[in-house]
């Protein structure tokens, strides 16, 4: 099992919550690719506990996490955490 510290959430929050003067977010891209490396290790078999927080042994738990967590990156990011094309 693989732990997710508290470091590490704070730092995707950090990245959720970054904007530019305008408001607008400016680390999205970088947050979803992290995102995205946490939900490939879990596709390949690894349980990952969140500091603080779930256990997360299937795909299922790390959207639930994730879409909890980052409300609005799904809809205003075009690229999504589910999405390994771009």
């Amino acid at each position: 099992m693989t732990e997710l510290s508290v470091e590490k959430t704070t730092e995707f929050d950090a990245l959720y919550a970054e904007r530019s003067a305008s408001g607008q977010p400016t680390a999205w891209g970088l947050l979803v690719e992290r995102l995205r490396e946490l939900r490939r290790a879990i596709e390949a078999g690894e349980v990952v506990q969140i500091a603080g927080g779930p256990t997360l042994r299937s795909v299922l738990d790390f959207h639930t996490w994730a879409y909890e967590r980052y409300k609005l990156l799904e809809e205003g990011y075009d690229s999504w955490i589910g999405d390994d094309e771009s």
